[in-house]
């Protein structure tokens, strides 16, 4: 069975380095609605977190990796349908921390705060 070496947020961890997760906690084959690392498609072989998988969803970013995981500053696009969802912010981890401006499929902008992939509601 392939394995994929991720490392838990750093705000989990002191260190990170041989936390492992399964392809099984991918979205590969995974049901709607589903909470899975999602691979980039501007960057094979590193992932973000999704916390509401779509049919036909797909993931690109605009920023950096590292140990497989989208990191620091940089615009993250969702798409799926004939719809997109664009956001800009920091990724710790592959997972959305802090300030987000958020450019909704329905044409709404947001500004949100998030902790450790926790959207903060004020």
């Amino acid at each position: 069975m392939k394995r994929l070496l991720l490392c838990l947020p750093p705000l989990l961890l002191t260190a990170c380095g041989t936390t492992q997760i399964n392809l099984a906690d991918t979205c590969e084959g995974k049901p709607a609605r589903s909470q899975c690392w999602m691979v980039l498609q501007s960057h094979p072989g590193c992932y973000v977190w999704n916390a509401f998988l779509l049919d036909g969803m797909t993931a690109s970013w605009e920023g950096s990796c590292s140990s497989q995981r989208a990191e620091g500053p940089g615009t993250l696009t969702f798409a799926w349908e004939d719809k997109t969802q664009v956001g800009t912010g920091e990724l710790v981890g592959g997972i959305a921390h802090g300030a987000w401006v958020l450019h909704q499929a329905d044409g709404r902008v947001e500004e949100v705060t998030y902790e450790n992939g926790k959207r903060i509601i004020p």
